[in-house]
């Protein structure tokens, strides 16, 4: 299916490409053509030939009326004029042009100008009146000789451009004729395209369709097999915590009685059963919080608390895990108390997680740094190890689930790659946000921001103003 869609797009690019050159060609000689039409339609070079015919005629009349006293020499000035003039509009602009353009030979229009010149004088000189009118007679006559000849040839001029307006039309015909081929071979490339347009359509709704049920598939069978490992998760978890609480409660009973009399060797068999019990239930815990929070099955029960005195308490709970790997906590002393609105034992969550994570990762002996600060309406604490550090890229999938970056080969070092994931979902559950600045040799400084509420605003305010 892909194959043929891939082919049908190809056939549908050469023809749009042979269909525009064809168009392209078609418009190049229907333009051409419609240009000669143009000129060949243009009835002024034909109408002011036949108008200078015309003229011609009625000054040959005027002047033979002249002769035989009907006429005066002003009037016969006059025309003389008005033929001049139709001279004139004949070889200059436009009406120039057309009868260049039309092949129309012009000696005729040159040669009659210098006939007209030639009389003019003549003209301009016709005797008012005489007796016996001898003297028109003869100034008519002469004049007469000299222009009578043009009447034929401006008869054959018109003839000439008549026939070659009809010979244009008549090619302009016959091209259209030869186009009419062009013309129906570009309707059928049309509607080839747009035909071939509907298949490909048809061709990717069909694709489209079988890809979506593909995907639907997918997506069932993804969900289903989510399902199915969440469902185990949950029922492993919930199995195996309940009797790792009790084996937890039974070692510590049996230290408290027997420890005493125990060699050492016993002993320490006995804690590390204890301890690898305690970070089992632990991971137990986890997989538990984060199928719970994937869920959004955990509630939070927020209430204005003392930010500061959660981090130094939590900070004490972990430090037994912490004094294991010869890392010591460090707790910024404020000035003020610093109150939020928050699930206390989330928040707690929370810092246990960023601490034990950077103890785990802190080189024996070293300090981790714990901070909390207000920045405007954001409460921002910080943990700091000066440790083994991060890629930038190893920073980018830090927070998702069962990610684990360097986890170490050493018992203590081990973790489920949740406690991150669990962490940033608390603090989204909160309205804050979390994040990692860290650089690879120097060390990592995990963060997490709490809104500021109207009511830890004023909790604050009222704590400040105590005397």
């Amino acid at each position: 299916m892909i194959k043929a869609g891939s082919a049908l797009r190809i056939a549908l690019a050469l023809l749009c490409l042979a269909a525009v050159l064809l168009g392209g060609t078609v418009i190049w000689k229907l333009s051409d053509r419609v240009y000669q039409i143009r000129t060949a339609e243009q009835s002024d070079p034909l109408w002011i030939a036949s108008k200078l015919q015309f003229e011609l005629l009625n000054f040959n009349a005027e002047l033979a009326e002249y002769a035989i006293g009907a006429r005066s020499a002003e009037e016969v000035s006059t025309r003389f004029d008005i033929l001049w003039s139709r001279l004139n509009i004949m070889q200059e602009g436009k009406m120039a042009e057309l009868i260049s353009e039309a092949n129309v030979d012009r000696t005729a229009l040159v040669e009659f100008e210098r006939v007209l010149e030639k009389v003019d004088p003549l003209v301009q000189s016709l005797p008012e009146s005489d007796i016996l009118g001898l003297d028109r007679q003869v100034a008519a006559r002469e004049i007469l000789v000299e222009i009578d000849p043009y009447n034929l040839k401006f008869k054959q001029l018109s003839l000439s451009m008549a026939q070659e307006r009809s010979r244009i039309l008549s090619e302009f015909r016959n091209g259209l004729l030869s186009l009419s081929n062009a013309v129906a071979y570009l309707g059928i490339a049309i509607v080839a395209l747009a035909s071939i347009v509907v298949i490909i359509l048809i061709a990717d709704l069909r694709l489209s369709r079988q890809k979506s049920r593909q995907l639907q598939n997918l997506v069932l069978e993804v969900e289903a097999s989510s399902k199915m490992k969440d469902n185990f998760m949950i029922v492993v978890s919930h199995e195996l915590r309940t009797p790792l609480t009790s084996i937890i409660g039974g070692i510590s009973l049996f230290k408290a009685k027997f420890g005493t009399g125990l060699d050492e060797g016993a002993t320490k068999l006995i804690d590390i059963a204890h301890r690898n019990s305690e970070r089992l239930l632990s991971l137990v815990n986890d997989i538990l919080d984060a199928q719970s929070l994937s869920e959004g099955k955990i509630n939070l029960k927020k209430e204005c608390m003392n930010l500061n005195s959660v981090i130094i308490a939590t900070a004490e709970e972990c430090e037994v895990y912490a004094s294991e790997l010869g890392v010591k906590f460090s707790v910024a002393q404020p000035g003020a108390e610093v109150i939020v609105s928050a699930d206390e034992a989330r928040i707690s969550q929370v810092i246990s997680n960023l601490l034990s994570n950077a103890a785990k990762f802190s080189h024996a002996g070293g300090i981790v740094d714990i901070s909390a600060r207000q920045t405007g309406s954001w409460i921002r604490v910080e943990v700091t190890d000066y440790g083994k550090g991060m890629l930038q890229a190893d920073q980018a999938n830090l927070f998702s689930r069962f990610h684990q970056i360097n986890p170490g080969t050493t018992t203590a070092r081990k973790s489920s790659g949740l406690g991150l994931s669990i962490t940033k979902n608390l603090v989204e559950m909160h309205g804050g946000k979390v994040g990692v600045n860290s650089v690879k040799g120097e060390g990592s400084t995990f963060w997490f921001s709490l809104p500021v509420t109207d009511i830890a605003i004023s909790d604050n305010a009222r704590l400040q103003d105590r005397p």
